[in-house]
């Protein structure tokens, strides 16, 4: 069925939009099978949740369009949702728009978002199901030039931005997570990407510009991992810890090679022993990925103690933050 028709339905006859999002199974990144292993969001344990991290077709590398997913949300039973687009990166580095939103776009997103969570608001008032919506944004720490990564969330907040994802994406301008750029790593030392990676997640941690760490160790992606990367996870752990933000659990490493969350469950464990709030987050680029895995995140993280799901509404120095029983 036509994603059109999809939606179109889902707006009127909320059991098929439930379904859809329960049985269509494919990836927007790469068109492989979703792990049915995972499986995709579960609507009878929906509520329990938020996914704090959700794509469009403004970054240019997703499968379905804002209005498309903003839909899926609200069909989706979850409690809450942050979208959280990629903000716009250097024309250097982005010059087609293939992996961030471009300048233009930043207000008309805030715009729309904050429309549509005015919508699921008065939804809720009325009694029907809609989660409640909190606009955000992802933001890439770059290392060859903090001063626009600075910029770049200082313009996101003034725009009404209100909660940032940080991310590393890029070492040097290496895209290392990009598959067209994967061959790379044949021609890297591991343990040296490692160091270079968590160094500048740590400066990022430290930076204070963001509210969340999204996908804490993304270079396992591709499954190039040291020998053993614990002294890595004791180190991030503590960085964040000490600067007070929160750190994202991501179902789409379920959905790469490296077949595990972000973080990895020996990372997870030391996050939760120094206390360090969690949130969920699916980074969904296509429907079928909105709160993918979330009852296997959830079972992961009661199994290291945690008993809540960490939710930002706001910026989290100034204590914008609900707790959700897991």
């Amino acid at each position: 069925m036509p994603i059109e028709d999809i939606i179109d339905a889902a707006a009127d006859d909320l059991p098929l939009g439930l379904s859809f999002l329960t049985s269509a199974l494919l990836t927007a990144e790469d068109n492989e099978p979703v792990n049915q292993k995972w499986s995709s969001l579960d609507v009878s344990t929906a509520n329990r949740y938020a996914d704090c991290h959700i794509h469009s077709t403004l970054c240019g590398h997703a499968k379905h369009t804002l209005s498309e997913m903003l839909e899926g949300i609200r069909v989706s039973g979850l409690r809450a949702a942050i979208f959280t687009e990629h903000l716009p990166l250097p024309e250097e580095i982005d010059p087609n728009r293939e992996v961030s939103m471009r300048f233009s776009d930043l207000e008309p997103y805030v715009a729309t978002l904050k429309e549509t969570a005015e919508k699921f608001d008065y939804l809720r008032s009325k009694g029907e199901d809609a989660p409640r919506l909190i606009v955000g944004a992802e933001a890439d720490w770059l290392n060859q030039d903090p001063d626009w990564s600075r910029q770049s969330v200082k313009e996101a907040r003034a725009a009404g931005v209100d909660v940032v994802l940080g991310s590393v994406h890029m070492l040097d301008g290496w895209a290392f997570d990009d598959p067209a750029q994967v061959e790379e790593w044949d021609r890297r030392d591991t343990d040296e990407v490692w160091d270079f990676y968590f160094s500048e997640w740590i400066k990022a941690v430290k930076s204070g510009l963001y509210d969340v760490m999204a996908h804490p160790d993304l270079p396992k992606k591709f499954a190039f991992i040291p020998a053993d990367p614990r002294e890595y996870y004791h180190e991030a752990a503590a960085a964040i810890a000490g600067a007070g933000i929160l750190c994202e659990v991501s179902t789409g490493g379920l959905r790469k090679p490296c077949k595990e969350l972000y973080p990895s469950q020996d990372f997870l464990q030391e996050l939760v022993r120094l206390n360090v709030g969690l949130t969920l987050g699916s980074d969904a680029h296509s429907i079928p990925e909105i709160g993918y895995g979330f009852d296997y995140a959830a079972e992961q993280l009661l199994k290291t103690g945690a008993s809540h799901q960490s939710l930002p509404t706001g910026p989290v120095h100034e204590g914008k933050i609900e707790l959700l029983l897991l």
